[in-house]
């Protein structure tokens, strides 16, 4: 009785594992057919709200008073961000990359300010199955979607400024577009091609500035003409239609058609506004840098470098070192901020848009300048030379 009572205890064992071990090799042959499912992404994070600071808050008018800015404070933390925005408005294929890599800072920095994007409507034209492949157009599309998926960018076709213009040309594009976008309230453009440091400037001045149709930076330090290095704008569909029938009339460049149309200084930034730090700033003013120039203060007290140094073509240019080197500040911190904005230019353009910098060549002119120059030293030394065998 004994044994077999040990008998039935053993059979059971290995009946148990058996079956242990089978319903294992069920459910790992299961796992194998079944479909592999993505996991569930995590919840998303809100974006925090930026660090707001209403002594940028004043794009007209005097400094604000106790009251007005625990009043602006207040408006903040109920802020409707979708009715405003940073907006980059493209013309020709060679600004795209820039200024996607602008509206990518933006986002990098956590503005809850809506990006947006504004190219020629032309661009989205089918190609037809006759047409040759346009490597450059493959190159804009890519773009373009690269900015609506990884940076959250709204892409907004525009129109021809001019009725039944030429909608290849560049020229017939203009600034004036800012106002058609009249479901924001208030709209932020920077000029490029640049380096966004610091979004919480500018992040200030769209939350607590009154609506205005234009806050410029101003051309100048006694503020007499307004420049298109920073516009803050409302738009309207009236000032849309006068500036376009403005620009309509005769052909003028953005700049003045602006200047025809909003007086200086009522339609600048404020001074009080603009005392608070290098709202915008243009890189080649690096080279004037006098004794005591800081780069950390420089860098923690500026929004927006604007590439901008006359004898270099473009950050997006791969310039010769020699000639990139006699341009760069003299002063050594000033100089490592210089080098520094370019240098992050090229990686962000690499990051961002996948391209790297373009081949350029020297003008025609300072070539055939500086060979002329060569073969009259080679002319002058062959004269030396014969003078010399005469003696």
């Amino acid at each position: 009785m004994f044994s077999a009572a040990i008998v039935f205890l053993f059979t059971m064992a290995l009946f148990l594992s058996g079956y242990v071990l089978q319903q294992r090799y069920v459910h790992t042959l299961q796992a194998a057919i079944k479909p592999r499912l993505p996991k569930p992404l995590p919840a998303a994070k809100p974006i925090q709200p930026p660090t707001l600071d209403v002594k940028w808050a004043r794009p007209m008018g005097s400094r604000p008073d106790v009251d007005e800015s625990v009043d602006q404070l207040i408006a903040g933390e109920t802020l409707d961000w979708s009715r405003l925005g940073y907006v980059q408005v493209v013309k020709e294929f060679a600004e795209l990359c820039s200024a996607v890599m602008l509206l990518a800072d933006v986002q990098k920095l956590k503005s809850p300010a809506k990006r947006i994007l504004m190219f020629p409507r032309v661009w989205l034209k089918e190609r037809k199955d006759d047409e040759e492949y346009d490597s450059q157009m493959s190159t804009t599309m890519r773009l373009l979607r690269t900015a609506a998926r990884r940076h959250g960018v709204t892409l907004h076709p525009m129109e021809t400024i001019v009725d039944g213009a030429d909608g290849s040309l560049p020229s017939s594009y203009s600034l004036a577009s800012l106002y058609s976008l009249t479901n924001y309230e208030r709209i932020v453009y920077l000029q490029g091609p640049g380096v966004l440091l610091d979004a919480s400037a500018l992040d200030s001045l769209l939350a607590f500035s009154k609506s205005e149709p234009m806050a410029a930076f101003p051309a100048t330090p006694e503020r007499t003409d307004l420049s298109t290095s920073l516009l803050m704008v409302h738009p309207s569909h009236e000032s849309f239609q006068q500036l376009k029938a403005s620009r309509s009339s005769k052909p003028v460049t953005d700049l003045d058609l602006f200047r025809q149309a909003f007086a200086a200084p009522q339609s600048l930034i404020s001074e009080w506004s603009l005392s608070m730090g290098n709202v915008v700033y243009e890189s080649r003013h690096l080279r004037d840098a006098v004794d005591g120039f800081n780069l950390t203060v420089f860098e923690g007290a500026t929004t927006y470098v604007r590439l901008s140094d006359p004898e270099l073509p473009g950050p997006e240019y791969d310039v010769p070192y020699n000639d990139r080197a006699r341009l760069r500040p003299k002063d050594e911190q000033a100089r490592e901020a210089w080098e520094k904005l370019y240098e992050r230019f090229r990686q962000r353009r690499m990051e961002v848009c996948g391209l790297d910098l373009e081949y350029w060549e020297k003008p025609q002119l300072q070539a055939d300048g500086a060979d002329r120059a060569d073969n009259g030293q080679e002319a002058a030394d062959d004269v030396h030379e014969d003078t010399a065998a005469e003696l």
